[in-house]
C-alpha cells in the first residue's frame, strides 16, 4: 500500500515495529494525516515517506512528523499500539487506532498507554 492508495495507513499484515504519524501539506495535499511503518528508525520512516511522495509526483509536498509509536499484530489477530518515539515524541494513539481500524475494519485495535 502507498500514499496514493485509498487508505492513509501503511501497516502491512503481520507487521511489528515502529510507526510514525505524518502530516502531509502543500503540493496537492490538503493537510492529510497518514500513519506510516516499515523502517528501523522513526527518522527513516519520515525520510522514506518524503521520498515516496516526491516519487509519486508531489515534489512540492511537505511531510511533517506528528510523533511515533510502535504497532504490531498479535497472535489473536488484534493490532496493538504502544510506546513512543525518542526523536519525535508520542503520536496521538487514539487517532492512530482509528487509522488502523479504517485499514483493518475486521480487526480489534488496542492501545497500551
Amino acid at each position: 500500500m502507498n500514499l496514493a492508495s485509498r487508505y492513509d495507513t501503511e501497516l502491512p499484515e503481520g507487521y511489528v515495529g515502529k510507526i510514525l504519524m505524518v502530516l502531509l501539506t502543500g503540493g496537492g495535499f490538503d493537510d492529510a494525516v497518514c500513519l506510516r511503518s516499515g523502517d528501523g528508525w522513526h527518522r527513516e520512516i519520515l525520510h522514506n515517506t518524503r521520498a515516496e511522495i516526491a516519487d509519486l509526483g508531489f515534489p512540492d509536498a511537505q511531510a511533517h512528523p506528528l510523533g511515533g509509536a510502535h504497532a504490531g499484530f498479535d497472535s489473536d489477530g488484534s493490532v496493538l499500539i504502544w510506546g513512543t518515539s525518542d526523536e519525535y515524541g508520542c503520536c496521538d494513539k487514539d487517532l492512530a487506532a482509528r487509522l488502523v481500524a479504517r485499514a483493518y475494519p475486521e480487526r480489534t485495535v488496542r492501545i497500551e498507554k
